[in-house]
């Protein structure tokens, strides 16, 4: 039997799509490509980083602005008190741009002036007083037409008046006894009767309580006594200080004639 040669596989069958172009038969133009390195893209972690700066930046932004509005309420609601340290004598100094502070307000009340204008130390029952005259007598006589001045300070009748009188004796038309008229910045008070011996202590407290009114008059009859506190600014004047004065009426004879004792007290300055 002949041998039978093998069939030769069959030749592949060409492709039936399109044929594909070669670079240079292409019709479009290339672009040229980057030869550098290409950046890489941010990580996770880089960008947590920047969120979490960011959100405290703006967490201590708020708590900034919410001290500066506190510290904006506080100053316009409350301003410093200025306290005076013991014993400084040197007066707060103004804020600037500001008016200089009020004073600072006190416990203890402000030392008003007396309502009959006699300094403090007159009026203080615990003012020290100095006894500088005592037992003196004056025995002034007056007419209807001429009247007598008496200066307390000294003490002495004055026939003709001057500016270092404390008071005045006249004799009313329609009386015959004469009165004793207080001359401007001497005030007085007249000693009840259960008071015979009246201290400075006394005087000063009358005078406080029940001063006789500016030029008012009041009768030199016999055993009358009153509390003088002389003019602070006419004793300054001669060089002395104010004094406090009990000025008793010991006589009064049918002419007028009226005797008085006096003693007198320093007071303080």
């Amino acid at each position: 039997m002949a041998d039978t040669l093998p069939t030769p596989p069959a030749a592949p069958e060409p492709p039936t799509g399109p044929t594909p172009t070669s670079p240079s038969a292409t019709t479009g133009t290339l672009r040229p490509v980057s030869t550098g390195p290409v950046p890489a893209a941010p990580g996770k972690g880089t960008a947590r980083l920047a969120l979490l700066v960011a959100a405290v930046s703006l967490v201590v932004a708020l708590v900034a602005a919410g001290v500066a509005g506190v510290a904006l309420v506080r100053s316009g609601d409350e301003s410093p008190d200025t306290v005076a340290a013991p014993g400084d004598g040197a007066s707060a100094q103004a804020t600037a741009g500001g008016d200089a502070p009020a004073a600072p307000a006190t416990t203890a009340a402000a030392a008003e002036p007396s309502p009959t204008g006699t300094v403090l130390g007159v009026l203080s029952p615990q003012a020290v007083y100095t006894q500088v005259y005592k037992d003196q007598e004056l025995i002034p006589q007056v007419t209807r037409g001429a009247s007598a001045y008496l200066d307390l300070n000294e003490p002495r009748v004055v026939q003709q008046g001057s500016d270092k009188d404390d008071a005045r004796l006249e004799l009313p038309y329609n009386s015959t006894v004469p009165v004793i008229i207080l001359l401007d910045g001497v005030e007085g008070a007249v000693v009840p009767e259960n008071i015979k011996d009246p201290q400075p202590e006394d005087c000063a407290d009358l005078i406080r309580k029940s001063p006789v009114p500016p030029r008012a008059e009041t009768a030199a009859q016999r055993e009358l006594i009153m509390c003088v506190a002389t003019s602070q600014e006419q004793a300054a004047a001669i060089g002395q200080r104010q004094r406090m004065v009990v000025l008793h009426v010991i006589a009064l004879s049918s002419n007028a004639k009226v005797s008085i004792q006096l003693k007198a007290w320093e007071a303080p300055s």
